[in-house]
């Protein structure tokens, strides 16, 4: 098995408990603040990550573009866990609400034929997210 497929896999995991645990909290809490302490905790950890180890010499490396670039996925991080975290509060199961969020995958596949010169899609990949969607947006 190649090692992106476990790391998905390892990630599909830990995002599931992440959502189940978050469908619990905003039951009882302001959804905001379910976002805003993870984050404020993942950001010290970083923080400290970055300082402490050979990676304060990497960040000197990167280029202007590239750190506008972090920056951009900086802001959009805490915007999107806002909104998923509404998604889930509004749904029975957050499962259901996360296929819908998912929709990355199709967004993400097809913009990367546009951006990156090596992206490839097969007629099986595609018909396999295309049918998948569809169940979900037949969900009743």
């Amino acid at each position: 098995m190649d090692h992106w497929i476990k790391f998905g896999l390892v990630a599909a995991i830990i995002v599931a408990i992440s959502d189940l645990f978050r469908k619990y909290l905003v039951g009882k809490m302001d959804p905001a603040l379910t976002v805003l302490i993870p984050l404020s905790i993942a950001g010290t950890l970083a923080i400290i990550l970055l300082l402490t180890t050979s990676y304060k010499g990497e960040i000197k490396k990167i280029e202007t573009k590239d750190l506008c670039l972090l920056g951009i996925i900086g802001l959009m991080v805490p915007i999107g866990q806002y909104i998923i975290t509404k998604t889930i509060q509004g749904v029975h199961n957050p499962g259901y609400a996360k296929t819908i969020i998912s929709l990355n995958v199709l967004i993400s596949s097809i913009a990367s034929l546009y951006f990156f010169k090596d992206a490839k899609l097969n007629k099986y990949t595609m018909w396999n997210t295309l049918s998948f969607r569809r169940n979900v947006f037949n969900y009743k």
